[in-house]
């Protein structure tokens, strides 16, 4: 059963490692003159719809974002950070035009990043885990 409502920290530590994995395992942009960076932000999101969204991958920051509060377990954490990716590895021009035909659940890239998500997460925790002292991998007492 997955840890629910780790600590900020160690979100922030398997964010990072998810990020590290994915540039391994599933290649970089090059259209991108830089590697994406992660932050796992504490968000006040005002519109009731937001309150579920996970993450985002902001382009001209070439940024992705976590959501802390959304994402309750490292199994969030690190299935955002790979869907995210997968948007970074993506063309942003493209990824706009579909919306002109598309809605997200029928989105060519939304559904791609959806099945990366599917594919990779388990693999990426496990691999996270064996780089990551055993002490680390349980939630410290700090506040949230």
């Amino acid at each position: 059963m997955p840890k629910k409502n780790p600590n900020i920290h160690l979100k922030r530590e398997y964010a990072s490692q998810a990020l590290k994995w994915c540039m391994e395992n599933m290649g970089t942009n090059p259209r991108k003159r830089t590697q994406p960076k992660v932050s796992v932000r504490i968000n006040f999101k005002k519109e009731e719809t937001e309150r579920f969204i996970k993450g985002s991958y902001y382009s001209d920051e070439n940024r992705l974002v976590i959501y802390h509060y959304n994402c309750e377990s490292i199994e969030d954490v690190v299935s955002t950070v790979i869907h995210e990716y997968t948007h970074y590895l993506q063309s942003m021009k493209m990824y706009w035009e579909y919306f002109k035909t598309h809605y997200y659940s029928t989105h060519p890239y939304e559904r791609q990043a959806k099945r990366n998500e599917l594919k990779y997460t388990e693999t990426c925790i496990k691999e996270i885990k064996k780089s990551i002292p055993h002490t680390q991998h349980r939630e410290s007492p700090s506040k949230k």
